[in-house]
Parts: C-alpha cells; sequence; structure tokens
C-alpha cells in the first residue's frame, strides 16, 4: 500500500477513507502507482441540494483520499461542468475542508456540459506532460445533452492512457452511462460506469471503493 504519512499529516481527517481505498486498490494487485487523479463535477441545476447538503464536498474529499494512493501530490484538479466555460481548480489536502462548496458558488448552474469539462481535462492532463495514465472520475446526475460530442471524446482518449469512470449520483436519468458498454459493437475499453445511489455518502466505504476501482484496476493491468 501507498505511504501514507504526508495525508496523516495534512488531513488527518482523510485517513480512514485513504486506507480504504488503499486496501480496495491492494485487492486487486495495486500497490505503487502514480497516476494523475482528476475529477469533473456535475454542476447542473437539478445538483443544487446536493451540494447545498455537501454530498458533493464529501463525495470530493472521497475522491482526494483515493489520489493519495495513486499519486504523492497532494492535489486533484477539479472540473465543473455547467453551460459555460468548464471552471478548473483543484482540491488538496491541506484545503479539502469546505472546498467544493468554496468553488461551487463562482460557477453558474448549467445543463451539465460534459464533453467541455471532458475536454478540459484531456488538456490539463496532457499540458502537464505527464506519463503515467490519468484516471478521470466524472460525476454525472443526468443524461448529457451532448451525447455525441461526449461518445467522440470517449473514442478519440482511448489511445491517450486516459481512463474514464462515470459516477452517477443524484435523481437525474442515467441510461446513457449505464448503457456506454452494453453493446458489443460500441464498447469503450477505457470507459466505466458506477452507480453511487442518490447519495454516496451513504454507500459504506468499503462498498464505495471497490465500485470506484475495479475497472480502472482491471484496465492498469490488462
Amino acid at each position: 500500500m501507498a505511504d501514507l504519512t504526508k495525508l496523516e499529516r495534512q488531513a488527518p481527517g482523510l485517513l480512514a477513507p485513504a486506507q480504504q481505498a488503499g486496501q480496495a486498490l491492494a485487492a486487486r494487485g495495486i500497490t505503487v502507482r502514480r497516476d494523475a487523479v482528476y475529477l469533473i463535477l456535475d454542476h447542473d441545476w437539478h445538483m443544487e441540494e446536493l451540494y447545498e447538503s455537501f454530498a458533493v464536498q464529501a463525495f470530493a474529499e472521497r475522491v482526494l483520499a483515493l489520489s493519495a494512493n495513486l499519486h504523492d501530490d497532494g492535489t486533484v484538479p477539479v472540473i465543473f461542468s455547467s453551460g459555460q466555460e468548464p471552471f478548473l481548480e483543484e482540491i488538496r489536502l491541506d484545503n479539502y475542508r469546505g472546498r467544493i462548496g468554496q468553488l461551487h458558488t463562482q460557477v453558474d448552474w448549467g445543463c451539465g456540459n460534459v464533453a467541455d469539462a471532458m475536454r478540459r481535462a484531456v488538456s490539463h492532463y496532457q499540458e502537464s506532460g505527464a506519463a503515467d495514465p490519468a484516471f478521470i472520475v466524472t460525476q454525472v446526475g443526468d443524461e448529457p445533452w451532448d451525447k455525441a460530442e461526449v461518445r467522440s471524446m470517449l473514442q478519440n482518449t482511448a489511445s491517450l492512457g486516459i481512463f474514464w469512470l462515470f459516477v452517477g449520483f443524484g435523481r437525474g436519468k442515467l441510461a446513457f452511462y449505464k448503457n456506454l458498454n452494453a453493446s458489443a459493437s460500441a464498447t469503450f475499453t477505457n470507459v466505466a460506469f458506477y452507480d453511487a445511489s442518490k447519495n454516496p455518502g451513504s454507500v459504506p466505504g468499503e462498498r464505495f471503493y471497490t465500485g470506484l476501482v475495479d475497472a480502472f484496476a482491471a484496465w492498469i493491468r490488462p
């Protein structure tokens, strides 16, 4: 498992979930990695209640705890998908408390411009010059309006060392994401979907991280 000394010093509140994430990775043969972790958050108007109830904050904290096992920089770039140009910031071990609430108030509510947010994440990853794969956790609360563009993004990034995990939570319809790999002729090898229920905070840590890392682990060691 990864050395969590830095996390224990800077963010002791994340130690337990980081250990759970590490156990889920280790159970799948993933121990020491240097993969970049990104987080895309749906900022459609129907997500307002989940931001106000801190459900999105709690979700981001769990992803940050996972990232501590995959990369030691203690930072996860966060991109909000809305109707405007995607807003990119970051959540870190030394600033994570209340961070999502601080950031999302700077973003207009939109209609979930998912493809643009995906494009922004890919650009950031490529510009960083990283040689290791990227694990892009994309939270979705409803169907995207730009379905053709999302499919195109998935096809165009299949060879770039990018794994997309769409995590559904909220009250919207998610059939598009659930069915991305339903057809053998349209299988995306670098894509998976995890249904985290209406509120992922209610999902026990062990089960949550299993859902989060299962397909990524299978992809990273074919």
